[in-house]
């Protein structure tokens, strides 16, 4: 918490401004990143942006698989557990000498931007994914326009619009999501999680509980949330906690879940009741022991 409340106690108004625009690489460095030269005017448009968004966040709440924030709050975690964040953090932080001022054509095809501020020995890094704007096919279809004097003029320069607030941020060790759809699309690597739902399709223990576990392969599929959920499934392990099948098939018959299962006690999967498989397996439908009600519930942590 010592870094959440440094994070908005920062002094931004004295610290120094620098913009770093980056790309993804296939190579082991992972991110390619060129320094933007900026002017006064724009470098105090990112302190106010920076300083509008400490001031919005209020509160943190621990980052998990299928964790979510609200508008007042964002997700924190450690910086060691990213190893993306680590590797753009790394091209951003070569010593001044080797720094690379990007060109117009490496600005034009960023897939994000990240601003540092520094104050002495400390520094804040914002990061935002790029406007649909920068992209070349999307620019190519637009008229660039400004109105003065009455009038639109088309603009002589490539302009580049920034958002007033930025994706996620990092101070010291840990990190603030603010919008966790673009941290994870822009430093996390899918193939980790389709990794662990590999991994968890072939382990005995998760096979025996299906007369044929390709139906929900076929339901999670590519999909990053899906994924993401298999992981934490696969985490949590509940379906090895001992009578795991009988103690579903019980609560699953006094309940009217509608889970199918074979004459050998194993699950039936369909497109019908991959979903409600699924919560099972993360544990997250659950009953209300004042209202009796069953509700499904998009993280659980135990009071």
């Amino acid at each position: 918490m010592t870094d959440f409340l440094d994070w908005r106690q920062f002094d931004y108004d004295n610290s120094t401004v620098q913009l770093w625009v980056f790309k993804k690489s296939s190579t082991a460095a992972k991110f390619r990143a060129w320094h933007v030269r900026t002017d006064e005017q724009v470098e105090d448009l990112f302190r106010s942006a920076i300083k509008s968004e400490t001031s919005r966040i209020s509160e943190t709440v621990a980052y998990t698989h299928i964790s979510q924030n609200n508008e007042s709050s964002c997700l924190i975690h450690a910086l060691e557990e990213s190893d993306g964040l680590i590797a753009l953090l790394q091209v951003v932080d070569v010593p001044e000498a080797e720094n690379t001022d990007a060109t117009l054509k490496q600005l034009k095809g960023a897939i994000g931007y990240l601003v540092k501020f520094q104050n002495g020995d400390d520094t804040v890094y914002a990061i935002r994914k790029t406007a649909p704007t920068w992209r070349p096919r999307v620019r190519n279809t637009m008229i660039n326009a400004i109105f003065v004097n009455g009038e639109l003029s088309v603009v002589p320069e490539e302009t580049f619009t920034f958002d007033s607030y930025f994706d996620f941020y990092c101070l010291n060790e840990t990190i603030f999501v603010a919008s966790k759809k673009a941290y994870e699309s822009t430093v996390s690597d899918k193939t980790v999680y389709k990794k662990s739902f590999d991994d968890l399709t072939v382990d005995p223990q998760f096979l025996s509980l299906f007369s044929d576990v390709e139906p929900l392969k076929r339901y999670v599929g590519q999909n990053a949330i899906q994924l993401r959920r298999m992981t934490v499934i696969q985490q949590k392990a509940l379906y090895s906690l001992p009578n795991f099948p009988e103690n579903l098939r019980r609560v699953n018959d006094g309940r009217n879940w509608g889970i199918n299962f074979d004459g050998a006690g194993k699950i039936v999967v369909c497109d019908q009741t991959a979903r409600v498989v699924m919560q099972v397996l993360l544990d997250h439908r659950l009953l209300s022991e004042v209202t009796e009600t069953i509700y499904d519930v998009p993280d659980a942590e135990i009071v």
